[in-house]
């Protein structure tokens, strides 16, 4: 017969629990920070700050991501991957070459 005891967990198990758990959800416990300057470095010239891109817009991050060849067109093939977008194609390519240029499925995408 078994004992309804319950199991002691050990202090190895317990780390790699904490361990998998820190791993599964992003090593947010250990995240790193910026390092702080010290004495030495706030005498030293700052640097400028990078310069910050804009976030693009959700129709910007649509075509990027369809964008597979990253030629700023979106073929008949890439737009399959929309399939609303593939399905008015031919409405929305206004200059008639057979893509999508990033002007031209923002006003689709806005329609």
């Amino acid at each position: 017969m078994k004992s309804s005891h319950p199991r002691a967990i050990g202090a190895f198990e317990v780390r790699s629990m904490v361990l998998f758990a820190s791993l599964a959800f992003g090593g947010v416990a250990g995240a790193q920070t910026a390092p702080q300057p010290t004495a030495r470095s706030v005498a030293a010239p700052a640097s400028p700050a990078p310069a910050s891109r804009p976030r693009p817009s959700a129709e910007q991050a649509a075509f990027e991501r369809a964008d597979t060849n990253h030629d700023g067109q979106l073929s008949a093939a890439e737009a399959q991957a929309l399939p609303v977008i593939a399905s008015r194609l031919r409405e929305l390519d206004t200059d008639r070459n057979g893509s999508l240029s990033l002007e031209e499925f923002q006003r689709g995408a806005r329609q």
